[in-house]
């Protein structure tokens, strides 16, 4: 069969019967390329094989990033070692007007008229030993539980006693009241 007869066959193909067009494609010859072969030329051409060598900026680079890594992770685990060993309490640097006052928690100082000593997130029970230590009065705890709940307090140098147990007693979790020398906490 000829190469224009087969043509016309494909061209026609309803002018022909099933075994014409069988025969036709039995005398096909297909070149039917290697694709394992033709597969590994693409990827010699297009995806050239490259020899990874670490260039000593990239080590240094790697080692860098690795010690700024470390470095940070320190800094953190001191920083929050650091905020769980210490009361947060802010103070001046002046000197109270009473002599009771204790270097108690940390504390180098305590308020005068004008600077205010500030608690943030501290026991009720150290903001109490302080103030007991200030005001040279006895505290009592008849709710232990209050011992540990965390108050923002700010002690300012002027506020009598009964100023502050006002301050603190505007919390609802809490009651103290002020009798002869003794703060009852309840």
């Amino acid at each position: 069969m000829t190469r224009e007869e087969q043509q016309r066959m494909l061209l026609h193909p309803e002018r022909y019967t099933d075994e014409q067009l069988d025969e036709m494609l039995s005398e096909t010859d297909v070149n039917e390329p290697d694709i394992e072969a033709e597969w590994h030329k693409f990827q010699a051409k297009h995806f050239p094989q490259k020899r990874r060598s670490w260039g000593r900026m990239q080590i240094a680079a790697m080692f860098v990033g690795v010690l700024m890594i470390g470095g940070i992770a320190y800094a953190a685990v001191h920083v929050i070692s650091n905020i769980e060993s210490k009361p947060k309490v802010a103070v001046t640097d002046r000197k109270p007007d009473t002599k009771k006052v204790k270097k108690t928690y940390g504390l180098e100082a305590a308020p005068t008229k004008k600077a205010p000593v500030v608690y943030n997130n501290v026991e009720l029970g150290q903001i109490m030993q302080y103030i007991a230590d200030g005001y040279g009065v006895k505290v009592e705890f008849k709710n232990e539980a209050a011992r540990t709940l965390r108050f923002y307090l700010q002690w300012e140098a002027d506020d009598t006693l009964q100023e502050i147990i006002d301050k603190i007693n505007h919390f609802q979790k809490v009651h103290l009241t002020l009798t002869d020398e003794t703060i009852t906490i309840e």
